[in-house]
């Protein structure tokens, strides 16, 4: 377990700061994908790839520490959902299928990898999505490595908690008990029109709420989030949790074979440890750190999060000679 100069001379001419990141669009069918990366594969060939993908309710931001931090050596990009941040944001609810999703993901690898594999890297929502996506036998072939934080795969959490919950161990029952209470926002977001009512009526009260309760440092971006900031993280993702729940059956692996290295926060709001404790059965790879840390790990131990992702991508940066 890890708990881890400048002289004023005279007619100086202003110069603007030059950023080392781009943005730009992906598009995959009528939908744009709100991209931020400093260089593709197609521009340094030369250089690992990585992708970020964020969770809710969240946009790319949530990752700029380790797109700082690792643009220096690796292409690096972040991208919005779709409904989330700057890009589209469909109106059905089916349009937020994980499936209908990957699609999403594809496009963008497709820009940022130049057609050729990347390293993935994910949190909540994302990381749910990407379980499932690095679980699937074509979709895996564009994945030399996958980071994982605070997020399961929603079945196989789901599916471990009822047997613990129907096992003789008081531990494991109480374990599944604790969980199902700290889950309640996902039979919440079922209710018709009353989550996005509430969220458009009281934003800044229950952002201030979700800041504190998940530990969010003082100076993060989030915390500087404006209403319409929070309506365009966290209103039409809600679709997430609806078709998790009621729309088709959510992609479940069986065989992982993309190496995976998993950071457990020990201490996150909304999902307890045990969560993972099945994950290594589907798992060819799997290196698991439990860290003392809330949901939002990446912000909380920014340098530790971009240390253990630069680390795992260049173990595992051999996997492309033989893809």
């Amino acid at each position: 377990m890890i708990v881890l100069y400048s002289k004023k001379q005279k007619n100086l001419k202003k110069t603007k700061s030059v950023s080392k990141f781009k943005t730009t669009f992906v598009k995959n069918g009528t939908l744009n994908l709100f991209l931020k990366y400093n260089t593709t594969a197609l521009e340094r060939p030369e250089r690992e790839t990585i992708l970020f993908i964020h969770g809710y309710p969240d946009e790319h931001s949530t990752w700029d520490h380790q797109l700082n931090k690792l643009s220096k050596d690796f292409n690096v990009g972040a991208f919005d959902l779709r409904g989330a941040g700057n890009s589209t944001k469909p109106l059905k609810q089916k349009d937020y299928n994980a499936r209908e999703i990957f699609t999403d993901i594809s496009a963008v690898i497709r820009f940022l990898g130049n057609g050729k594999p990347l390293h993935l890297v994910a949190h909540d929502w994302g990381a749910l999505l990407s379980w499932s996506y690095i679980g699937d036998l074509e979709y895996s072939k564009m994945i030399l490595s996958y980071t994982a934080m605070g997020g399961p795969h929603p079945i196989i959490a789901r599916n471990l908690m009822f047997r613990y919950f129907f096992s003789l161990s008081t531990k494991k029952i109480w374990t599944a008990i604790k969980q199902s209470f700290k889950s309640w926002y996902i039979v919440f977001f079922q209710i018709p029109w009353l989550p996005g009512f509430l969220i458009r009526i009281f934003p800044m009260l229950i952002w201030n709420y979700l800041m504190r309760a998940a530990e969010i440092p003082q100076d993060d971006i989030m915390r500087k989030f404006t209403k319409e900031d929070i309506f365009k993280s966290a209103l039409y993702p809600i679709n997430l949790y609806r078709e998790l729940i009621v729309g088709k059956s959510y992609p479940t692996p069986k065989h992982i074979s993309v190496p995976v290295r998993l950071l457990i926060p020990a201490r996150d709001m909304a999902i307890s440890p045990e969560c993972y404790d099945s994950h290594q059965d589907v798992c060819e790879v799997l290196e698991i750190s439990v860290v003392d840390s809330n949901h939002w790990i990446q912000k909380e131990h920014p340098g530790f999060v971009s240390d253990q992702i630069r680390n795992f991508t260049a173990r595992n940066s051999n996997r492309r000679k033989k893809i």
